[in-house]
């Protein structure tokens, strides 16, 4: 183990391989990945904090992972040690996004509100300076010689293709919003990632398949189950809830983008289903637990064939867009299984590469591959081991302490309660108001053809600058 009192080395430590730490602080925990010479030697995570408290700084797993580079190299090793440390997404651009969406809501959204304001206050901190102070504290009060903060689906189309063993692909990124966009078609050749098309939240992909799932029984962690379910009791019935849930619950193009009937969503609370909504649409009371059965097998039935259609159309998009025959995935369990059915049938792709990674390790070790291929220029071998796309994952003890100066992360108490719901109700439905009073009535903008949003842009080393 490192000993956390900085030692007094006569001269600054240098190192002929290049290393990079990625970082990444997300709902789903926080995890950290060390990066040398382009190939991952250490990713683990840590689950977020109980008790309504966002998840902070991995301190425990950014120390650990500094140690595996100090083993590697014989030499203790710190931040300053690193050529960056790249940090998943924009955090400040991610705070403006959920601002909006709070002004957007207010006074309707407090519950959505309460539920995110720990996250996206303490991302703003993040922006603000505290990462800095945080990487200081975990290597004897260092600071890195360079933060790069490349873009969420930028990390997540990376963590898929760079450890791939293609010259070039189509990729999709199917993880959740992040800073902006809920979804991404990509293609990647050679060092480059080029963005093609975006779907922007709540027009998610992995927001309907965690829906339908939870619908149909398999909530929460669970919703990859979806897709080991039997065969429908009834055929015709399952026909008729597929019916119902292209027709009204979401409108799906043949280009693979998605639009969500707010009618059955409630925007007040993270699109989170409208139950009584979803009864009068499909007929059915809450899941009882257990394997589903009669009518609620039917519909898990249909659930799994309108995801596994979304999924061909986004990889029928890729395909046309990009013309190449080789497709790198980035999305939850759910969707990689879904790409596993119509998809992969259609022959629409040679090789379909999934995204190796959990979805903490992977956002981390992305923003690492895409600092070092993106920012640095540094070219991909001619043909990628397939072992480097193998996660490397290390469990940290459980007795192991927090590295001095750092404060583990606590469950939010009642006066920061307090003091969120008093920021929520004396500034932002106040704002919210006011701003609706103002503001002239939009339109969709969406049209009648497709829900995407075009970028044609290829990523360059200034995406990764700044924190907004």
């Amino acid at each position: 183990m490192i000993p956390w009192k900085k030692p007094a080395p006569a001269a600054p430590r240098k190192t002929a391989a290049q290393y990079i730490l990625g970082v990444s602080v997300s709902a789903e925990g926080a995890a950290a990945a060390m990066l040398r010479d382009g190939k991952v030697i250490f990713s683990a995570y840590e689950p977020p904090p109980a008790g309504g408290a966002a998840a902070s700084f991995p301190s425990a797993v950014v120390s650990a992972a500094l140690e595996k580079a100090s083993e590697a190299e014989n030499v203790i090793l710190g931040v300053k040690d690193m050529a960056a440390v790249a940090f998943c997404g924009k955090p400040l651009a991610e705070y403006a996004r959920l601002r909006s969406e709070w002004l957007s809501l207010a006074p309707a959204g407090f519950g959505r509100f309460m539920a995110t304001a720990p996250g996206a206050f303490g991302k703003r901190l993040l922006g603000e300076g505290l990462l800095a102070r945080e990487l200081a504290a975990v290597s004897w009060g260092e600071a890195p010689a360079l933060t790069l903060y490349p873009e969420h689906q930028l990390a997540c189309a990376a963590s898929a293709f760079y450890p791939s063993p293609f010259e070039d692909s189509a990729i999709l990124s199917l993880d959740g919003p992040g800073d902006g966009p809920a979804a991404a078609v990509c293609m990647g050749s050679g060092e480059k990632i080029k963005v093609l098309r975006e779907l922007l939240h709540p027009d998610s992909p992995q927001l309907l398949s965690g829906a339908l799932a939870a619908y149909a029984g398999y909530g929460g962690e669970a919703a990859w189950e979806l897709f080991t379910a039997p065969e429908a009791a009834d055929r015709d019935r399952a026909a008729d809830f597929y019916e119902r849930i292209t027709n009204s619950l979401a409108t799906l193009r043949e280009d693979g983008s998605v639009r969500l009937n707010r009618r059955y969503f409630r925007e007040a609370d993270g699109m989170r289903p409208d139950l009584p909504q979803w009864r009068k649409l499909f007929g059915l009371g809450p899941a009882s637990g257990g394997e589903p059965e009669g009518e609620r097998l039917d519909f898990a039935v249909a659930a799994r064939a309108v995801m596994e259609e979304l999924v061909y159309r986004l990889g029928a998009q890729a395909k046309r867009l990009s013309g190449s025959n080789n497709l790198c995935l980035c999305a939850p369990p759910e969707l990689k299984l879904a790409a596993e059915g119509k998809l992969k049938a259609a022959g629409l792709f040679i090789n379909i590469w999934s995204q190796p990674y959990s979805a903490p390790e992977g956002k981390a070790a992305g923003a690492a591959l895409a600092a070092r291929h993106v920012y640095f220029g540094i070219k991909r071998p001619a043909l990628y081991p397939r072992s480097w796309g193998e996660p490397v994952k290390q469990e940290l003890p459980e007795e192991s302490a927090p590295p001095f100066g750092v404060t583990p992360p606590r469950p939010l108490s009642a006066a920061a309660r307090l003091g969120h719901a008093a920021y929520f109700w004396l500034y932002l439905a106040p704002a919210a108001a006011a701003a609706r009073f103002s503001a002239p009535k939009e339109t969709d903008a969406a049209g009648g053809t497709s829900f995407y949003v075009a970028r044609a842009r290829i990523y360059a080393r200034e995406d990764l600058e700044g924190a907004g």
